[in-house]
C-alpha cells in the first residue's frame, strides 16, 4: 500500500540523481519502509515534466498517461537496481524500455533567436527518458549507479565523483541527516564536559 501526495497540490520535486530516467525512478519515495506515491493525478506528472526540463509546457495529461509513466519507472528502477543485487534484470523491463524509447521524443521549436520552446506529448516525453535511460543503462556508466546509504531512502544516483564514492543522494538531506546522527552520537559517547555538574534526580 502506497501512501499518495495529493493530487490537488503543487509538488515541487527533486532532481538529484544526475539523469532524468533515475528522477523519474525516484517519484515513488522510502520503498523499502513507507513509500510514498508522488506521481498521483495527472497534475504531478505535468509538473514532473515541466520541473524536469522535459517540456517547457507539458501537453494535456490523464490518468493514463499517468499509469504509463509508472510502469515505465518501475522497470527502470528495477533494471537500474539489478546490477546492485547482483542480479539479471527482467526481460520484460527490458522490452518495454526499449520499446518506449522508439517513440518520438520531444523536439525543440525556434521561435526566434535566443527563444526555442521544447514541446511534446507525454509519449514524446517518455520516449525521451526511455532513450536516455538505454544510454545510460546499456553504456558503461551504469556501473557508477550507486543507491543511497541511507537505510530508509531508496533513490538512486549517478557517481559522477572522480573517486567514484559519493555515498548519499544529496548531501544536505540524507547526508546532514547522517552527519546529524554522528554527531549526536560522538557527543553521547564523550559524556558530559569538564567543568559540568551532575544534577540530582526529581
Amino acid at each position: 500500500m502506497y501512501a499518495r501526495s495529493s493530487d490537488t497540490a503543487w509538488v515541487e520535486f527533486t532532481f538529484v540523481s544526475g539523469h532524468p530516467a533515475l528522477d523519474l525512478a525516484a517519484t515513488l519515495t522510502w520503498r523499502s519502509s513507507y513509500p510514498v506515491e508522488l506521481l498521483a493525478g495527472p497534475r504531478d506528472l505535468s509538473a514532473w515534466i515541466e520541473q524536469a526540463g522535459l517540456a517547457d509546457v507539458a501537453g494535456r495529461v490523464g490518468d493514463a498517461d499517468v499509469e504509463r509513466t509508472r510502469e515505465l519507472r518501475e522497470a527502470v528502477y528495477r533494471t537500474a537496481s539489478a546490477d546492485l543485487l547482483e542480479q539479471r534484470p527482467r526481460a520484460g523491463d527490458l522490452r518495454l524500455i526499449s520499446r518506449t524509447a522508439a517513440g518520438e521524443q520531444v523536439t525543440p521549436v525556434l521561435e526566434g533567436l535566443g527563444r526555442a520552446v521544447w514541446r511534446g506529448t507525454v509519449d514524446q516525453v517518455l520516449a525521451t527518458v526511455a532513450h536516455q535511460a538505454c544510454v545510460l543503462l546499456g553504456g558503461p556508466d551504469h556501473r557508477r549507479i550507486r543507491a543511497c546509504a541511507d537505510s530508509q531512502c531508496t533513490r538512486l544516483f549517478v557517481d559522477h565523483s572522480r573517486s567514484g564514492s559519493r555515498r548519499w543522494c544529496d548531501k544536505l538531506t540524507c547526508g546532514g541527516r547522517a552527519n546529524a546522527a554522528a554527531y549526536r552520537r560522538r557527543r553521547s559517547q564523550r559524556g558530559p564536559g569538564p567543568g559540568s555538574v551532575a544534577l540530582p534526580p526529581g
